[in-house]
């Protein structure tokens, strides 16, 4: 099947974790069965995911004409905000996970398209490096912010 070609809603979208990692870095490595995800329970915001590269620069004195070349790539950080279920079983995973200093696999799934059978799902090798509690007012809900630092490029399955 062709790539979508009309707008969506995350509305369904989910963000599973894994104390596994998979044998191989791609597809077939993140989704075999070897691979058990725990769904993360209560999530708002999945914040972003992806890469930026960092851009050298160098200014010759007789041109004045800056140079640039790119650098090293950062496939980022995910910055999720939960509402705090200390029972949810994913959430439990992921403070787990702040307090070790292994990686862990992690798949985000969006919602079926129109027309879709399988969904597109997103893989990435990441640490978690935020567990912080949000408090706030009277009206607040108690939530929790947490960062995942994507450690590889992640993995994109399109949907079928």
């Amino acid at each position: 099947m062709s790539q979508r070609t009309t707008i969506q809603t995350l509305l369904g979208a989910t963000l599973s974790i894994s104390a596994t990692l998979p044998a191989t870095y791609d597809s077939a490595g993140y989704t075999a069965t070897s691979v058990v995800y725990t769904a993360l329970g209560q999530v708002e915001n999945y914040g972003n995911h992806g890469g930026a590269a960092a851009i050298t620069k160098f200014t010759p004195v007789d041109t004045g004409v800056v140079a640039k070349s790119k650098g090293s790539r950062d496939y980022g950080q995910m910055t999720l905000m939960l509402a705090s279920v200390p029972s949810d079983a994913g959430q439990a995973l992921l403070a787990t996970a702040f307090e070790s200093s292994n990686r862990y696999s992690v798949k985000l799934t969006y919602p079926l398209g129109a027309g879709e059978a399988t969904a597109e799902s997103h893989y990435m090798d990441v640490l978690v490096s935020k567990h912080e509690f949000q408090d706030g007012t009277v009206d607040n809900m108690q939530k929790l912010a947490v960062d995942l630092e994507i450690c590889r490029k992640p993995i994109v399955v399109a949907a079928t």
